[in-house]
């Protein structure tokens, strides 16, 4: 083979492996414009669905006789409606802020001491409401957090952590049942664990890291609760990761468990935040 032929076969083969990376690419951006006009899609749909209930709710507390008791039912949903539009917009923020720059670091949230305990008790309120629906009771082993120093982090964000977790575990638990939040913390790590559990639908143990994807839903939780996104565990991942914690999921006899462990000062002094 001439020189001439080894250079034009040398160049054929380069141009098929650009056009094949080139489809490729392709194949990738479209999946990733498809994925992006369904989770609108499935944000909008969920957005409107809480604001027509508060706009009926409203409705009849504004245009017929109520007993007080009764009342204070649709004053409850109203709330409980109000809490889930709220926290779907403030997913959907931190989404689209994830997709233009991983690390968050444009919002630029100042670390602050976090006392988990009241976070957590100021949540399991925000979220009994919607439980109560399903009969789910919401407790916080406020005992189990007592003599522990707050956690160094950015609120906002470490709140929407445990939000879109309690959301979660109030999704998919079973009428009746009941969610339990505990917290561990250790001298010898500097680390604080916090434990939700409940039960619902099972976890098998090949989904306990598929879980936290971005988009990933199994049939079962399609099943129970279509219209969800699969983003909430995603971006909880994504901000415990932030703050160089870990979050992870298992079974644990009948329950369902999900724990984040989050350093107490591990963040302290740390360049890529800005200090308080």
């Amino acid at each position: 083979m001439s020189a001439t032929d080894a250079s034009r076969s040398e160049l054929l083969q380069r141009t098929a492996t650009l056009e094949r990376e080139n489809a490729e690419l392709k194949d990738k951006l479209d999946q990733v414009e498809r994925d992006r006009i369904e989770y609108l899609q499935n944000v909008s749909h969920q957005l409107v669905a809480p604001l027509n209930a508060m706009k009926w709710h409203i409705e009849n507390l504004t245009e017929a006789r109520v007993s007080v008791d009764r009342a204070r039912k649709v004053l409850r949903s109203i709330y409980s409606q109000a809490t889930i539009a709220v926290h779907l917009a403030k997913n959907f923020n931190l989404m689209s802020n994830l997709e233009a720059d991983q690390a968050l670091t444009r919002l630029k949230e100042p670390l602050r001491e976090v006392e988990l305990r009241r976070l957590l008790v100021n949540l399991a309120d925000d979220f009994q409401p919607l439980a109560w629906d399903q009969e789910i009771k919401i407790v916080v082993e406020k005992d189990r957090f007592d003599d522990h120093p707050p956690v160094l982090a950015m609120k906002p964000l470490i709140s929407q952590v445990f939000s879109n977790i309690i959301e979660n575990a109030v999704k998919y638990a079973n009428h009746g049942t009941m969610i339990v939040i505990e917290g561990k913390y250790s001298g010898a790590s500097g680390s604080f664990l916090v434990s939700i559990r409940n039960r619902g639908i099972d976890l098998p143990t090949e989904h306990e890291q598929d879980v936290f994807n971005r988009g990933f839903r199994s049939s079962e939780a399609k099943r129970k609760y279509p219209a969800g996104t699969g983003f909430g565990l995603y971006i909880a991942r994504r901000i415990v990761e932030i703050h160089e914690g870990t979050v992870t999921a298992h079974t644990q006899d009948t329950w369902t468990v999900f724990e984040v462990n989050l350093s107490v000062e591990g963040l302290k002094g740390k360049a890529r935040f800005r200090a308080v």
